[in-house]
């Protein structure tokens, strides 16, 4: 007589092995075995019981499609775990007085460009508001990229607090040139505040970049092992170089044909909106790759 436990292993070959699965098998190649033992008490013998017994079992198939598929909904599940699950209460608190931070600031340069603008003169008005910004927004983005950096993510471990507090850094002189300049510009009222008001970039902007592409590129990879490796599956698909080839052209024609209509909207209708383009050839291009990609596995 056939092994019941090596026949049915057969019927689930090519399937994820899972713990259901596995449950599952051990209850089928029971009941097999209870089949078959009743079937020889009824006069067969063991072989004419084995394919009796066997051709009952119907197509299973469907089932272990089930549990396969409900599996791996599971690891994917776990995988995309709601970005609630790595948010301690502190974490939120935190969020929350960076985003008030934010909110006042542009809340009271609001007020501050519109009450000018009633009640007072019309000279000052910009220096008050970017005045205003400047004391909220550098700070606030600041918070922000320190709590971001440092939370774990889904897909990403958190970076060491003190590798985010340099981030943190250089977007806080950057933000704080950025914001610098305008107010630079709209406080000197001379001739050459343009020049003052670039000169600003130096001590801010320049030290604030080169901080950020030095700490960028030396940056480790900080994506998890399932991560990393869904990444290298996708990027197998790009492989092939006829897929590459096919990818490219794709791209290309989109692109120019992007840029083509653009000219033609903008000189036909109006560069104000002809720009819309560009985000419907990013939205093509991204649906080619997924396609690709999905008839590639």
């Amino acid at each position: 007589m056939k092994d019941t436990k090596s026949y049915v292993d057969s019927l689930f070959s090519g399937y994820e092995e899972t713990r259901d699965l596995a449950d599952f098998k051990e209850e089928l190649t029971g009941n097999l075995n209870d089949k078959i033992a009743d079937l020889i008490k009824k006069g067969l013998d063991e072989d004419g019981a084995f394919n009796k017994a066997a051709g009952e079992l119907g197509d299973i198939s469907a089932l272990a499609d089930e549990i396969s598929l409900k599996k791996k909904q599971e690891i994917i599940g776990e995988a995309y775990m709601d970005i609630r699950h790595y948010l301690g209460p502190r974490r939120i608190i935190a969020y929350i007085l960076c985003g008030i931070l934010l909110a006042f600031g542009v809340i009271v340069a609001a007020i501050t460009y519109f009450s000018i603008q009633t009640y007072a003169a019309q000279e000052g008005v910009l220096s008050g508001v970017f005045g205003v910004l400047f004391a909220f927004v550098p700070g606030s983005i600041a918070g922000f990229t320190w709590l971001v950096l440092t939370q774990e993510l889904p897909a990403l471990n958190p970076l060491s607090k003190k590798r985010a507090a340099w981030y943190a850094g250089g977007t806080f002189l950057l933000s704080a040139g950025l914001v610098l300049v305008p107010l630079t510009f709209v406080s000197t009222g001379r001739q050459d505040s343009m020049i003052s008001a670039l000169a600003v970039l130096i001590p801010f902007a320049l030290p604030a970049v080169g901080l950020l592409v030095f700490l960028g590129l030396t940056e480790k990879d900080r994506r998890k092992p399932w991560a990393r490796l869904r990444a290298e599956q996708e990027l197998q698909v790009f492989n092939d170089p006829v897929t590459a080839m096919r990818f490219g052209v794709f791209s290309g024609a989109i692109w120019i044909g992007a840029a083509a209509l653009f000219i033609l909207l903008g000189l036909a209708v109006s560069f104000k909106y002809s720009w819309l383009v560009f985000l419907f050839a990013t939205a093509l291009q991204l649906w080619v790759q997924g396609a690709m990609m999905g008839g590639k596995k």
